[in-house]
């Protein structure tokens, strides 16, 4: 009856063994099934969010403004003035658009950009291009003109020519 005795109870520890390794098996299995559903909900989570900031920051470089040099620091472009006695010498002309499209179109009508450019200055007087009122009305003027003439008016305005950036380096007399 002893041997009956000792035999149910290695019976039963052989079994409680058993129960208790079933049991961490399953308590791990579980813990690592929550801990996957966590990090997948955590990973698309945080993918949609560099997805949407990767949206707003191709929307942002869209609009980046780009420089369009007309001409060129240095070159000393002439611009005949009202009357035709006196010339505008102008050292710098740079153009600030607010679209790649406004770029493109720029430089492929480049000369009849000049030639709008010029159009002006031979509406301008010496004493109209002396004062700084007089030449950020330049300035304003040329933007205008070229937005109108590449069609960037009303609300399509702010992507077309932003900012005219002009050196005038002297204006003389025609001898």
């Amino acid at each position: 009856m002893e041997n009956e005795n000792i035999n149910s109870d290695e019976v039963t520890s052989k079994k409680s063994r058993p129960s208790f390794l079933t049991t961490l098996i399953i308590v791990i299995v579980v813990a690592l099934i929550i801990s996957g559903i966590t990090s997948f909900f955590i990973v698309r989570i945080l993918t949609s969010n560099v997805s949407s900031s990767s949206d707003q920051s191709s929307q942002v470089s869209a609009t980046t403004p780009a420089r369009v040099v007309l001409i060129m620091e240095g070159s000393r472009y002439t611009m005949m003035l009202k009357g035709g006695y006196d010339i505008a010498v102008i050292d710098s002309l740079q153009l600030d658009v607010g679209s790649t499209q406004a770029r493109d179109l720029i430089t492929s009508n480049r000369i009849e950009v000049l030639e709008a450019i010029r159009m002006i200055f031979l509406n301008k007087t010496r004493g109209e291009l002396s004062t700084p009122q007089g030449i950020e009305l330049t300035k304003k003027q040329i933007k205008d003109t070229i937005n109108e003439m590449l069609g960037f008016t009303g609300e399509r305005e702010r992507l077309g020519v932003v900012k005219v950036t002009m050196i005038i380096m002297t204006i003389t007399t025609n001898q």
